[in-house]
């Protein structure tokens, strides 16, 4: 009788079969880490950008808003302040000197509000302009209805002399200060009430190089208006994106 020869594998061909199955196995899952660290890299890379341009769209579309000749720069280009416009209007008082309210028209069309602490100020051309000792603005105590259809009057607060005025009869009101301020690797916005009551920061970006972005500005001159200028570079996880802007604050005083 012939015995029948058991069938199976050899050591060598199990070992053969393992060492193919682990370079299978390592250079699959060296595709999918591929796949996975460019997937990472393309959305840090687009979470970047997009905030990149958040934070320069928001400044640019505040700055448009702007008081003229209340920018201001501090922190060695670091910190961008100015004062948003509230209400604008052309006035219709024939003088400036000893007078208690300001009558005239608003550019906007929702009926002007009184706020507290609400200042006025005519023909700004320096930032001492809005200091409360200066000539050229003054607080205002109430906001009332005037003699015909879409006047209105700012009582001021006791009689006020205004040092110079608008050559196209201007005025305009603010109650605050904004600040735009690179601390650290972020970019903060700040409010200031015209009674120094300071808000917290808001974040309105990160990953932000400070030794690499700053503020300029490039003050009004007979022939145009003021130039706001940043230069903000974001940087994470190696990828870099620089962003220069300009802006033209085409309010004029």
């Amino acid at each position: 009788m012939q015995l029948r020869r058991a069938q199976g594998f050899t050591l060598i061909e199990l070992i053969m079969v393992m060492v193919v199955m682990a370079i299978i196995t390592i250079g699959i899952g060296r595709f999918v880490s591929l796949g996975t660290e460019g997937y990472l890299q393309t959305r840090d890379r687009e979470q970047l950008q997009s905030q990149a341009r958040f934070a320069v769209e928001r400044v640019a579309r505040e700055l448009r808003n702007a008081v003229p000749n209340s920018l201001k720069i501090t922190n060695n280009g670091q910190c961008l302040s100015f004062k948003p416009i509230q209400f604008s209007g052309d006035y219709s008082n024939q003088s400036l000197t000893d007078i208690t309210a300001i009558i005239g028209y608003v550019t906007q069309t929702a009926t002007p509000v009184f706020q507290p602490q609400m200042r006025l100020v005519i023909n700004p051309h320096k930032a001492q302009d809005f200091d409360v000792a200066s000539d050229q603005v003054a607080t205002v105590t109430a906001i009332n209805k005037g003699a015909v259809a879409n006047q209105w009057q700012f009582e001021l607060d006791g009689q006020h002399s205004f040092d110079s005025g608008s050559l196209a009869q201007r005025f305009y009101t603010y109650t605050h200060s904004v600040t735009f301020c690179i601390e650290g690797n972020s970019l903060t916005h700040t409010t200031i009430d015209n009674a120094g009551s300071q808000s917290q920061p808001v974040l309105i970006a990160q990953y932000i190089d400070s030794s690499l972005s700053m503020f300029s500005i490039d003050n009004a001159a007979l022939a145009r208006s003021a130039l706001v200028a940043w230069q903000f570079t974001f940087t994470r996880n190696g990828e870099s994106s620089r962003y220069n802007h300009t802006v033209q604050v085409m309010n004029a005083p």
